[in-house]
């Protein structure tokens, strides 16, 4: 007899047993419910007969009472009570007989119930040996490596069909929707399996014909959620080939990743900390405060500390992916980013690495003088003192100690002012030269032309104390600023006798000529048009060239003014020259050829200067970092006189005698010189009206003033 006939016949044997406790239970049923029929009739009938039996015996009793004696009576209800006990007697037989049956009943049911569990029971055991035969006999058709093909093969056409649909449609077709496009000789099912954005498939439990193989095709991959991306978000751009990061979004996008995330309030100054090397992008608050988030994780750095700023540390155009300077309660600190642990104690009003005509505030990093060297500055309430120091912020330790009131960058070099008046030199890891070499020194220009006071005479000498012009015996009062001038360097002095901060006397010049090896001392109008500075602000780094409508108006300048300046400027104010010198921003001193009459302008008393200068440039348009340099250097000025005539020249007036040529052209531009009068009284003055500037697209801004 063959396998099949087997199974045929274990099948029948099954239905046999099946239909066979059908039956009895069935006859069961049928006579437990004939049987408990018959016992109700029964019952009906003895209680029917005793009721009969027991109305003609008392008819009886009835009848012999009337003809008998007292004592007949009694004995008849004598007789009344045994028949009662013997009905009784019945009775109970007839309950106990119940009883015993429905146990019956009950033994009956239970023994059905486990016989039908046992025949479920060898029906599964059954049916299972017989599917592993049908397994086994197909396992033998297909072997392991055909099995793997098949599903390789039905991977790739599912693949193929992906893709040709999506380079027609632009769509990725689900896998239902896919499956109905492959071909194959097999019939493949997957209970596991997915379809990825990059086109990529995953298929695993999967069957061939019904036989289930091990096999899986493809790489299980993370899928990401669907991310809703406001158009308020800040993106970030990372190329999935290089991992290069860019916040500007690419004309082929399906080749990047996109990182967004939501701040609260306005923002500017939006900057990666490295394109390939960090995932921190950095961005200004509206207040100026500025901010890092992890731009993966869409976390804050440092989140965890009350701060009110943090700072990247840049090197060049580098950013230090490992350190940031973070402000708090006013004071300003540096941690380590791999660790989140404080490396610099929170100890210094700013940390100002441009060092250059009184630059202050926090700019938009922290620069270094050289690779972990950073200058610091402590000061008081009102700047009447300030102390400047360097240090190495991997570690705190002080490169020069805070001793210095003045402290100026020039080229490789330092030039420091201590507490006494006397000036020294140092580079930019501590080292000092020409100490105690000379009287004085007054100034350094671009690293290499030094003056200095030599005995009673004026000289100029190099870095190793190399003499390079003798000036002789000058009368000379407080040095204004040394700058580069043509081929050499011009000193600007207060004449001896002149009193501080009164402009109104003729200057001391003191010029050297390096082309021509020779040096020169002249008079000349002191201030002029004191400190105008261009700050340069486009949308994106951009090659600029300014040039002046009157140059001739121009007499010292920074960097070297030569029929024009050409810089790269970054979206962040930074600028570069074509030698990738570093300027925070474009300087010169000009002639006076505008004046003023204080027709209108405000008066302005000493107590009042530091609200007044904070309110008006606020109004007039200054960002933070400019109103605080403005402030910085007129703030003295104020203070020196108790009582001042002050007018803003704005924009429009400016341009009308020394117009300004910046190409590109800017989309906004302000350009502002202030104008400082001494009085010697309480001096009613018509208040000038102040419009404000409007910051939109590429933006430039010019400060700078003079004093009558």
């Amino acid at each position: 007899m063959s396998e099949k006939d087997n199974i045929e016949k274990i099948d029948e044997q099954i239905d046999s047993l099946l239909h066979s406790s059908d039956e009895e239970e069935e006859t069961s049923v049928v006579e437990e419910e004939i049987g408990d029929t018959k016992k109700i009739n029964s019952v009906k009938d003895i209680e029917e007969i005793e009721k009969d039996s027991k109305v003609e015996e008392d008819t009886k009793r009835i009848s012999k009472v009337e003809d008998t004696k007292q004592e007949e009576v009694e004995d008849l209800q004598n007789e009344e009570k045994d028949d009662k006990e013997d009905n009784n007697s019945n009775k109970n037989d007839l309950e106990d007989c119940k009883k015993k049956k429905s146990k019956k009943k009950i033994i009956i049911l239970v023994s059905v119930i486990v016989l039908v569990i046992l025949l479920i029971a060898l029906l599964f055991f059954l049916l299972r040996d017989k599917k592993e035969v049908v397994e086994v006999e197909k396992e033998d058709v297909l072997s392991k490596s055909e099995q793997k093909e098949i599903l390789t093969e039905y991977g790739d056409a599912l693949k193929g069909v992906l893709s040709v649909y999506y380079d027609k449609q632009k769509v990725l077709l689900e896998y239902d929707d896919a499956i109905k496009l492959v071909h194959s000789d097999y019939k493949v099912k997957c209970s596991e399996h997915e379809i990825y954005e990059d086109g990529m498939v995953y298929l695993n439990q999967c069957s061939i014909d019904g036989v289930k193989t091990k096999y899986s095709y493809g790489e299980k991959q993370e899928k990401k959620e669907e991310v809703i991306i406001s158009e308020d978000a800040i993106k970030v751009y990372v190329s999935k080939s290089n991992q290069k990061a860019t916040l500007k979004e690419p004309k082929n996008i399906d080749d990047y990743e996109v990182y967004a995330f939501e701040i609260d309030g306005a923002y500017s100054d939006l900057t990666l900390l490295n394109e390939n090397s960090s995932p921190y992008v950095f961005y200004a608050d509206s207040d100026y405060y500025y901010h890092m988030i992890n731009f993966k994780t869409g976390k804050k750095v440092l989140d965890m500390l009350p701060y009110q700023s943090i700072l990247p540390i840049q090197f060049g155009e580098e950013y230090d992916s490992n350190y940031v300077a973070v402000r708090m309660n006013e004071k300003w600190g540096v941690y380590n980013l791999n660790n989140n642990e404080r490396v610099v104690s929170h100890q210094y009003d700013s940390m100002t690495p441009i060092l250059y005509m009184g630059i202050s505030g926090p700019p938009s990093s922290v620069r270094c003088l050289e690779d972990g060297i950073i200058a610091v500055e402590n000061h008081t309430s009102d700047y009447s003192s300030i102390t400047y120091g360097l240090i190495d912020y991997r570690n705190g330790t002080s490169v020069i100690p805070m001793e210095y009131n003045r402290m100026l960058e020039s080229g490789k070099y330092l030039w420091a002012i201590d507490a006494f008046g006397y000036g020294h030199i140092f580079d930019h890891y501590g080292k000092e030269f020409l100490a105690d070499d000379y009287d004085d020194i007054y100034w350094i220009v671009d690293g290499k032309y030094i003056l200095v006071q030599d005995g009673e005479n004026t000289k100029l000498v190099s870095i190793k104390g190399k003499e390079i012009y003798d000036y002789g015996k000058l009368e000379i009062g407080s040095i204004h600023y040394g700058l580069t001038y043509n081929n050499g360097a011009i000193f600007q002095f207060d004449n001896k006798d002149a009193v501080e901060g009164d402009y109104s006397t003729q200057c001391l010049e003191v010029i050297y000529d390096s082309s021509k090896k020779s040096g020169e001392v002249k008079t000349s109008e002191c201030g002029g048009i004191a400190k105008p500075i261009l700050y340069l602000y486009p949308k994106k780094t951009t090659n600029v060239t300014v040039s002046f409508e009157h140059p001739e108006y121009l007499q010292t300048t920074y960097p070297k003014f030569d029929n024009q300046w050409k810089v790269t400027a970054h979206k962040n104010g930074d600028l570069y020259d074509s030698n990738h010198q570093y300027y925070y921003g474009l300087y010169w001193d000009e002639k006076k050829v505008h004046f003023v009459d204080f027709s209108t302008g405000f008066y302005v008393e000493k107590e009042n200067a530091i609200s007044f200068l904070e309110e008006k440039l606020d109004k007039i348009g200054f960002n933070r970092k400019e109103a605080n340099e403005f402030i910085m250097y007129w703030l003295p000025i104020l203070e020196k006189n108790e009582k001042n005539l002050v007018y803003f020249e704005l924009t429009e007036e400016r341009e009308s005698y020394q117009k300004i040529h910046i190409s590109p052209k800017p989309d906004s531009l302000l350009r502002v010189v202030i104008h400082v009068k001494k009085v010697d009284k309480k001096t009613s003055i018509k208040e000038e009206k102040l419009s404000t500037f409007k910051r939109n697209g590429f933006v430039a801004v010019e400060w700078g003033g003079t004093t009558y």
